[in-house]
């Protein structure tokens, strides 16, 4: 048996303190009697408790639980083995787009060095398909995975805050976003041959307001993603630019709004996803390095065991659980009149 989402498995651990409360609730409704008038009186005011009835009940309820709990893990029937070659490569380019990239510490301005970072390491990079994903406090697909440079190249032309109505910068939603790019539920049953190696290449100039990020990165990591991080700024304050000219962003007192490169929530990412964190800068360009490793990923072929035979059990897991469910609910309420 393997587990499509074995991320879950540790909900499982939830049915330790549902036994405790489920056990404890079988005892207090016993005592309940007792409570309510006295031990002498209980007898012939109040019906006769079944311990077994309530018993057969609780374990009905855990086991449906536990169920419904076990399929959230989705375990999938798999038959054999057989080895498969891997190779080629799948690229995200998560490019942060919020108004702080806008910043012209490094020249032309943060974002505008990005964009040549990313076109420069999808020239160099040989095969496989790329993806764009913008985002600012929201992800957006730019571009989804192809093989198409022009296209490509194109939409990355396009990229600017004003795609993204809602400013700030989250990390968590855009890498949530990437991870169903590169495995999407369409394409959980094509085979692993058919597949090429996982990377996102996150360019940002580190500022995060959502946090969260680091779970959604090692979640990544354990389906296989590579992550190559970028950071695009210097760490003197900067200005924001409003718009196009020389305006500058000003906050309520008029006062100009700065903004400082912030490497570590990027470094943070590439240390938690085993990955690797580049700098980039006006006199350093990082795409030479980063498209050297990809290529090298791309070079390399990789041997995986992948299931001959899988067969999904969610749905019959869920089946179970309903059953117990409604047994659990006809059976009888633990009480009979005693006689």
């Amino acid at each position: 048996m393997c587990f499509e989402w074995p991320e879950n498995i540790g909900f499982l651990m939830l049915l330790i303190p549902l036994a405790v409360v489920l056990g404890y609730g079988v005892i207090r409704q016993m005592n309940a009697r007792e409570e309510v008038v006295s031990s002498v009186l209980a007898e012939s005011m109040m019906p006769f408790v079944s311990f077994r009835v309530l018993v057969v009940k609780r374990i009905m309820l855990f086991f449906a639980i536990g169920l419904a709990l076990f399929a959230m893990t989705g375990p999938r029937l798999c038959n054999g083995g057989k080895p498969v070659l891997r190779k080629g490569v799948d690229i995200v380019f998560m490019l942060d787009v919020s108004r702080s990239m806008l910043a012209r510490d490094v020249l032309p301005d943060r974002l505008s060095q990005a964009k040549f970072e990313i076109t420069r390491i999808s020239h160099d990079v040989r095969g496989g398909r790329r993806s764009i994903i913008l985002f600012a406090a929201e992800p957006l697909v730019q571009c989804p995975l192809t093989s198409d440079r022009e296209a490509f190249d194109a939409l990355l032309g396009m990229a600017s805050p004003e795609l993204i109505e809602q400013q700030g910068t989250a990390f968590r939603t855009a890498l949530e976003m990437a991870g169903s790019l590169l495995e999407p539920v369409s394409d959980k049953k094509i085979a692993v041959q058919t597949k090429g190696e996982k990377i996102v290449v996150l360019l940002s100039d580190g500022e995060d307001h959502s946090g969260g990020f680091i779970t959604t990165a090692e979640r990544l990591k354990k389906k296989g993603v590579r992550f190559f991080v970028a950071g695009v700024g210097t760490t003197s304050p900067a200005v924001i630019p409003s718009g196009p000219g020389t305006d500058i962003k000003r906050d309520e007192k008029g006062r100009p709004v700065t903004t400082s490169f912030n490497p570590e929530s990027l470094r943070s990412i590439a240390t938690s996803t085993g990955g690797i964190y580049y700098r980039s800068t006006a006199d350093h360009l990082v795409n030479p390095d980063i498209a050297a490793a990809i290529n090298r990923i791309a070079a390399s072929s990789q041997w995986v065991m992948e299931p001959s035979e899988t067969r999904p059990l969610d749905r019959y897991v869920l089946a179970a659980a309903f059953l117990l469910l409604f047994a659990e609910t006809l059976t009888g309420r633990g009480w009979r009149a005693k006689r």
